[in-house]
């Protein structure tokens, strides 16, 4: 008689797991955060434009705390404030700007840059 009831838990086990099984592999992983997927981008700088080179798709700016910074900018980077757009900015010295950048390894990616208007 015993083997009987073992052989019947056995089957009610086996059941089970064949029921749980196509559920278990139903769920999805759970979503990514955003900055699990890629670095988040750094902090926008500030400082006066030093040099823009519209050949090289570049400029530099000297940060208020001094450093000098380069960015490669593109014709989707966001331009703000300039009524040229950046190359009415080549002949102006001195001109304020924010640059909201990414990185690429070692690069620097303008996606926006700001004229601040002097008061």
């Amino acid at each position: 008689m015993q083997h009987k009831f073992k052989q019947a838990g056995s089957v009610v086990v086996f059941l089970g797991l064949i029921s749980v099984t196509p559920a278990l592999a139903q769920q999805t992983p759970a979503p990514r955060e955003p900055g699990q997927t890629r670095a988040a981008q750094p902090a926008p700088v500030s400082g006066e434009l030093i040099s823009l080179d519209p050949q090289a798709k570049s400029l530099t700016i000297k940060t208020e705390a001094g450093n000098e910074m380069n960015f490669s900018y593109s014709e989707t980077t966001e331009i703000v404030g300039a009524e040229k757009g950046l190359s009415g900015l080549v002949t102006v010295s001195g001109t304020r700007v924010t640059v909201h950048y990414s990185t690429h390894g070692t690069a620097n990616t303008a996606t926006k840059i700001e004229v601040i208007e002097k008061k």
